[in-house]
C-alpha cells in the first residue's frame, strides 16, 4: 500500500529530519504520502481493471517481480 511505501521512505530519511520541527515533519510526511499515492494510482487502477484476465495475471506477476513481493 502507499502508506507502507511512504512510511518506509520517511523512516529511512528520519535522520536527515532530526532538526525539523513537528510541523515540518508532518509536512514532509503529507507530501511524501501524496507523491507515493499519485505514483501508485494508475498502476493500481490498471491492475484492478485487468483482474481475472490473462492480462491481469501478467500484470500482477510483473508487479510481484518488480517490487519483490514473493
Amino acid at each position: 500500500s502507499s502508506d507502507v511505501c511512504s512510511s518506509d521512505l520517511i523512516e529511512r530519511l528520519s535522520g536527515r529530519m532530526a532538526d525539523f520541527t513537528e510541523e515540518q515533519r508532518e509536512t514532509v510526511e503529507t507530501i511524501t504520502r501524496g507523491i507515493v499515492a499519485k505514483l501508485l494510482h494508475n498502476p493500481s487502477v490498471s491492475l484492478r481493471e485487468a483482474a481475472g484476465s490473462a492480462q491481469g495475471e501478467r500484470l500482477s506477476a510483473a508487479v510481484r517481480d518488480l517490487f519483490n513481493l514473493h
